[in-house]
């Protein structure tokens, strides 16, 4: 505010003799003193307030992290993955924009405060007209606000939802591709994207009225002023106008421009804030699991030891031989237990059992009943539920578990089986506090292990996975590994156990990946296992082994509960819990259960199907063999031959090619509208500069006039007007009113010019991402993926427009200063050009490193986003094993990675504003001592000294900031250049192409392969290696072999998700030379992992409404799921949730089998659809296929030798190579075969049914 007085005291120094010579110098000296501390303060408050926007964001974070480690599953249900990556990619960010600007809130009227009183000091009564504008601009700008803000909450809405979307295509992609449902994705993201870009433009337009009037808003301001004060009367004079004007322009980048963003950022700030608070405040658990309610342990407790007394007493082993304690330390502890125990009478016994509840000592193991007695926590009953009644939404009406009891004791496995969608799953979430307990008793007591029915992987290493953050102990580690069977697993991969196995284990099978959920449960060495089938996704001879070496071998202290399909395993358990509808249909022993007419003969039926071993076969698997022959049939299709590994984010180097920008002009509205809309940008301010320089000419002449007739302020107060005014008048307004136009086409041009490239990069990336091959998906994670659809594309949405924006209005602005100034003061340049050289080598310095930090935070990025993604998705099992401090641990590592190269960021644009900022003030020093040394030399008049005077003053704020807007927009033009990327993603094979098949083809089914190849990159191993077979129309094939044999690879080359070399026919037609959706519309596709997306049920069988409902029901009503699909309310139209959670797994793969079904191709391929089924759904299964696709072409990958046993062919793979390919029996004629080898290996009596089956299907395929 100092600076305007100087800028008086200077001008009348070119107009009269009241200042000297020597003044005007010090003036000088004095406005360059001022705009340096201007320099000093300003840039040491911007960074103080960068860094409390950073801490708050970065505080924020960590607190929705948190938050997220402790939501309810209720709350789980609604919201998303996608809604909270866009919490933490774009509303958090809200923090470091607003506390930039808060700040002006209260410094904007302050300041108007200031310059009306200056400028009432000057020209009196009539600044009030000006100010009067900037007045009326606060409550304009308000509202502006305040309707920014409203449109921020919906567009943050649709924002989520499109994440949401994206998050669901690139998890479910390889479904997507298999069922050719690209087109169906693609209109439902660009529906979404249409919404959210409708709203983003509504903002855009408020931005585009704000960015109008900031730069319209001086000019009009001191239109008004000057008219208003020449209408009273007074001299128009260089010496009232440029203070004045000087003032405005001082107010204007704070008026007009920060404060008016200062509200809008605050107000879709406060939006962020609700959406935050809205998220905090969701529900959270409200039990820890492993907190007992004491008062029920302490009574159940007492109970049963009261009960054990006589046992104890009556033990013979108590009352032998006493021990010398020097040889047998652990006998000792059972004798003084013993001696308590015999000596006490009944009241004794309790106060000592109460003694021993609360003493915590180390169990001591001696005999069975020792551990039942060792003081600790293990006296107490481990698991007690009586009466419990669980509901996920805590409703008493809508329970999912109703009336359970059961109680387990340390040492004891309880099994809990029953069909599919009984609640088996449920009752382990509600062990873990997952379900919240509506009523009855629910407590178990001690540490926990779990593993999940569908086992959950961390983006890391095998070993990582299996340590979950313990402490690596050689001889556990390698007991373990040998007990879940992975020894030769570890030995096939090409890192060992160090090998990373990417996100979400993809380049691990499904066997795989529950035998390293297993071995994790293990490691952790709890005290309960909660185990939800893990012995599904592995062959009979694994799963045996499994059985006995980890869960009766290792886990046998333990309290164990196993859900489990696997009927053959139940009659090892103490206790079996039959659960039918959330309810218990049977509890007791084996035997009990047998006694009470339980008919396990039916139940049982398919248990030697399934790898039984009776009599002489009930002997412990050789572990040595074991693991020669692991995985001998298959885990599931996703074996090891996928390729390996996340690959490392590409990040490009050095400057940002101008084919980005060009590209990004170009999807916004092409070169024509392009340069029409250079020629407005360029024409407003070329208009605004011009109407400056004619105000300067219109008060010269006024002065020159009031100098030449020696008048005063009375002569105008008479009636008298100078002659030339009103001319000068009808021009300047003719100036203004072009110039107000001008800005305010250019504002909305810009803008929209801005949302609808961001709109048309988006839709291209989604298009080259949906097209992309599997590879790039199986290296990519998938939040290094979501990155670009969510932080980048808000950058394009919301930042890059406003950057852009500024840029083009500053330095225009500047280059119109330098040019002024230069036009009438040449000395200028003796200067400026120096200056100039100075700032080029400057900024090339800054940008030499400012766009690879702000790459390098671009990438930081990727692994906040994929750590939470990776993290929800395992949410069960992270607290189950009470992990959430190391997981939390690790957030806070990627989010300080992330820090500290936005710190970095922060600090070299700081540095680089300091400079610039300090070749300024050299200019407002040079410019303001030229012009006093060449005032006579080039006559310089009054009112060009005024305009150069001020054209310098507003140059150290705009040059450097227009200098590092341009430095800022080619760091978030590395937005649009990370999103080119993947735009320019080399695409599959075309859906469609010339030679287009018969709409009937194929109508038998038959397919050959010749000298089929496939690797996954060019210098990668070869994965299949000449295959050759021809498999008739009608057959049913069978495929098996070991893990990494090649049988994922076969079916990823017959989908064509890879390309391979050789020819693969189908009825005659070369599939390599037609569209990929001709050949995946034609073949059907059932995953192990069943994959369902969020929408209707109707949208997840049939997404481009090719089928009548009469249609769907009948499919639903052959997989039996048409009674429990009508009783939702809204029956096809039920919406599932993301991931089809509200379903169970078995009911997912029913639906799985539904869209197969009504897909009615003559080809299907089965990826082992029942490994995580109950028996009865795997016998539907499996009768239906065997039913429903009689007439088909049936390629099956074999978990279990007994599915594919009555297959007319079974292929064998090994190491990529088509080994054998004949009938089953066959096969088991030749001993030494590989085939036969794996069927002998289930053990004598599987291996003689297996036979049977094989003889039986031989027999009837003669005949």
């Amino acid at each position: 505010m100092a600076q305007p007085v100087m800028l008086s005291r200077l001008v009348l120094y070119f107009s009269t003799d009241l200042v000297s010579t020597t003044e005007a110098y010090l003036q000088a000296l004095g406005m360059s003193l001022s705009s340096l501390l201007i320099l000093i303060a300003s840039h040491f408050c911007y960074f103080g307030y960068w860094i409390t926007g950073m801490r708050l964001r970065t505080a924020c974070s960590g607190l929705i992290f948190r938050k997220a480690l402790r939501l309810s599953n209720l709350a789980l249900g609604e919201t998303t993955i996608g809604q909270l990556v866009n919490i933490l990619s774009n509303d958090v960010n809200r923090f470091d924009l607003a506390f930039r600007l808060l700040h002006y809130l209260w410094i904007a009227p302050l300041q108007l405060t200031i310059v009306v009183a200056l400028a009432w000091r000057e020209i009196g009564v009539s600044c009030l007209a000006g100010t009067s504008i900037l007045i009326f601009m606060a409550p304009l700008q308000i509202y502006i606000g305040k309707l920014a803000s409203k449109f921020r909450s919906k567009t943050a809405l649709l924002s989520d939802a499109r994440i949401r979307i994206m998050n669901e295509v690139i998890s479910g992609i390889r479904v997507i591709k298999i069922y050719a449902w690209e087109h169906s994705f693609g209109k439902l993201v660009a529906e979404s994207r249409a919404k959210e870009v409708r709203k983003i433009l509504h903002s855009a337009y408020l931005h585009a009225i704000i960015g109008a009037l900031r730069f319209d808003g001086a000019l009009l301001t001191t239109f008004i002023t000057f008219i208003v004060y020449a209408s009273l009367g007074n001299p128009v004079t260089p010496s009232k106008v440029f203070p004045v004007l000087a003032l405005f322009y001082s107010a204007r980048i704070c008026l007009s421009n920060n404060f008016p963003f200062a509200i809008m950022h605050g107000s879709e700030g406060l939006v962020s804030i609700r959406r935050i608070q809205m998220f905090l405040l969701m529900d959270e658990l409200q039990r820890h699991v492993n907190e007992p309610n004491t008062d029920v342990m302490d009574d159940i407790f007492l109970e049963e030891q009261t009960a054990l007394l006589d046992e104890i007493k009556a033990d013979d082993t108590l009352k032998n031989d006493k021990l010398d304690i020097s040889e047998h330390p652990e006998s000792a502890q059972t004798n003084r237990t013993n001696s308590v125990i015999e000596s006490a009478d009944n009241g004794e016994l309790v106060d000592y059992l109460r003694t021993a509840v609360s003493e915590e000592e180390e169990p001591v193991e001696t005999n069975p009943h020792a551990n039942k007695l060792n003081t600790g926590t293990d006296v107490r009953a481990q698991i007690v539920v009586e009466n419990m009644y669980g509901s996920w939404n805590k409703d008493t009406r809508n329970t999912v578990l109703q009336d359970v009891s059961f109680r387990i004791q340390p040492g004891e496995l309880l099994a809990v089986i029953g069909p599919v969608g009984c609640g088996k799953s449920s009752l382990l979430a509600a062990l873990l506090g997952e379900i919240p307990t509506v009523s009855g008793v629910n407590t178990l007591n001690g540490r926990v292990g779990y593993t999940a029915q569908q086992p959950w992987i961390l983006s890391g290493s095998l070993r990582d996975n299996i340590l979950f953050g313990s402490k690596y102990k050689q001889a556990k580690y390698q007991r373990i590994i040998k007990h879940c069977a992975l020894t030769r697993d570890i030995e096939l991969l090409p890192e060992g156990d160090l090998t990373l196995v990417g996100e979400r284990g993809v380049t691990l099978s499904g066997g795989q990946r529950a035998r390293v959920s297993l071995a994790r449960a293990l490691y952790s060495d709890v005290d309960v296992y909660l185990l939800d089938d893990p012995l599904s996704a592995v062959d009979p001879a694994v799963g045996r082994h499994l059985f006995e070496k980890c869960i009766l071998h290792e886990m046998r202290d333990k309290a164990v509960i196993i859900v489990t399909h696997q009927l053959q395993f139940i009659d090892k358990a103490d206790k079996i819990l039959i659960l039918q509808e959330g309810k218990v249909a049977g509890y007791g022993t084996y035997k009990e259960l047998q006694e009470d007419g339980m008919d396990f003969a039916s139940l049982l039926k398919k248990k030697s199907e399934d790898g039984d071993y009776d009599g002489e076969d009930k002997q412990d698997v050789n572990p040595e063999r074991l693991d020669d022959k692991v995985s001998i049939c298959s885990d599931d299709s996703d074996g090891v031959e996928t390729p390996v590994g996340i690959v490392p984010e590409e990040m490009a180097a050095g400057t940002v090619e101008w084919m980005v920008y060009i590209r990004f002009l170009v999807a916004a509205a092409g070169v024509p509208f392009a340069l029409v809309w250079v020629i407005v940008v360029v024409g407003a301010q070329a208009l605004l500069s011009y109407a400056d320089v004619w105000l300067a000419m219109w008060t010269n002449e006024e002065e020159n006039d009031l100098v030449d007739r020696n008048i005063t302020s009375q002569y105008y107060q008479d009636g008298t007007e100078y002659g030339n005014r009103s001319y000068y008048v009808r021009i300047y307004a003719i100036l203004c009113g072009a110039t107000t136009a001008a800005s305010f086409l250019r504002a909305f041009l810009f803008y929209h010019v801005f949302v609808t490239a961001s709109k048309a990069l988006h839709n291209q990336m989604f298009d080259a991402i949906i097209r992309a091959p599997m590879q790039f998906f199986d290296t990519n994670s998938v939040g290094r993926i979501l990155n670009r659809f969510a932080k980048d594309i808000g950058y394009m949405d919301d930042v890059l427009p406003s950057t852009f924006t500024e840029f083009l209005e500053l330095s225009l602005g500047a280059i119109a200063t330098v040019i002024v100034i230069s036009i009438f003061n040449p000395f200028c340049l003796a200067f400026t050009l120096p200056i100039a050289v100075v700032f080029h080598f400057t900024r090339k310095y800054y940008l030499a490193s400012s766009r690879d930090v702000k790459r390098l935070e671009g990438k930081a990025r990727s692994p906040v986003f994929s750590h939470l993604s990776a993290t929800l998705t395992g949410l069960s099992t992270v607290r189950a094993f009470k992990a959430q401090q190391r997981f939390t641990a690790d957030f806070d590592g990627y989010l300080d990675g992330h820090t500290r190269a936005w710190f970095l960021f922060l600090s070299a644009t700081r540095w680089f504003g300091i400079q610039l900022d300090f070749l300024c003030v050299l200019v407002i020093t040079g410019v303001s001592l030229t012009c006093i040394f060449a005032a006579d030399l080039l006559d310089l008049n009054s009112g060009i000294v005024g305009l150069s005077l001020i054209y310098a003053m507003s140059l150290m704020g705009e040059f450097q900031w227009a200098v590092r807007q341009s430095a800022e927009l080619e760091n978030q033009m590395t937005s649009v250049e990370r999103v080119c990327q993947y735009i320019d993603i080399k695409p599959e094979a075309p859906l469609q192409t010339d030679h287009m098949p018969p709409p009937d083809w194929p109508q038998d089914g038959g397919i050959t392969l010749q000298d089929v190849s496939l690797r996954y990159s060019d210098d990668g191993p070869l994965v299949l290696r000449e295959i050759n077979c021809a498999i008739r129309p009608t057959e049913k094939v069978g495929i098996v072999g070991r893990t990494g044999a090649g049988k994922s690879s076969l079916m990823t080359v017959l989908m064509r998700l890879a390309e391979p070399t050789g020819t693969i026919m189908i009825d005659g037609i070369n599939t390599a030379l037609i569209g990929l959706h001709d050949l995946r519309k034609k073949v059907s596709f059932i995953p192990q992992d069943p994959v369902l997306f969020s929408g209707t049920l109707r949208k997840n069988l049939d997404p481009f409404s090719g089928h009548s409902d009469s249609d769907i029901w009948r499919a639903f009503e052959e997989v039996e799921l048409k009674p429990a699909i009508e009783e939702l309310p809204d029956k096809l139209e039920a919406v599932l949730t993301e991931g089809g959670t509200n379903f169970s797994v078995g009911q997912r793969q029913l639906l799985c089998l539904a869209r197969a079904i009504l897909r009615k191709n003559k080809i299907l391929i089965v990826d082992e659809a029942t490994a995580n089924v109950d028996i009865r759904t795997d016998r539907l299964i499996q009768a239906t296929i065997r039913r429903r696709f009689k007439h088909c072409t049936v390629l099956t990958i074999a978990h279990r030798l007994n599915t594919i046993m009555d297959s007319d062919k079974v292929m064998v793979l090994d190491a990529g190579q088509l080994i054998e390919f004949d009938e089953p029996y066959v096969l088991l004629q030749k001993e030494d075969g590989i085939f036969s080898k794996m069927v002998q290996e289930t053990g004598k009596a599987e291996a003689v049914k297996l036979l049977q089956i094989a003889r039986k299907t031989s027999t009837t395929l003669k005949t």
